[in-house]
């Protein structure tokens, strides 16, 4: 896989994002294997498959419903056909916290030219923001 796979798998990193940004769930899904594997921060794991396209696009809907997310890449690493990126992360529910932005760190598996899983988002404790805003979301679960 090579530098084919690291030029490849950041475009597709690249298009993940911008389709997330844009609210594009049939777009963000389009860039997942059909067995792909994501799995949240939450520790939740869903296969796909098992999953179905029509209930990931209701669930994934529910998880882009905030269209006040935008994500900037700040750093992408990539070794065979794993990326990994740090990436942070502005919303409105960020902002009514108090904060400016958090920072994320978010794992890809990639399978060709798709993700065959996903691991997000891991807050960057070390960042200050970040360790706050976490402190904060806890006590008010019910604000995302």
């Amino acid at each position: 896989m090579g530098r084919h796979c690291a030029r490849r798998c950041v475009a597709v990193a690249e298009q993940l994002f911008a389709a997330l940004d844009r609210g594009d769930v049939a777009g963000a899904l389009a860039l997942f294997t059909e067995d792909a594997v994501i799995d949240a921060e939450s520790g939740s794991v869903r296969r796909l498959p098992a999953w179905g396209r029509l209930r990931s696009r209701r669930t994934s809907s529910a998880l882009l419903a905030d269209k006040t997310r935008r994500v900037t890449v700040l750093n992408t690493y990539v070794s065979g056909n794993v990326l990994v990126t740090r990436f942070e992360a502005r919303s409105a529910t960020i902002q009514k916290a108090g904060f400016e932005r958090v920072i994320l760190w978010g794992i890809r598996e990639m399978r060709g030219d798709k993700i065959a899983s996903y691991r997000c988002c891991m807050p960057e404790r070390t960042d200050s923001q970040t360790a706050h805003f976490l402190e904060w979301d806890y006590a008010h679960p019910s604000v995302n």
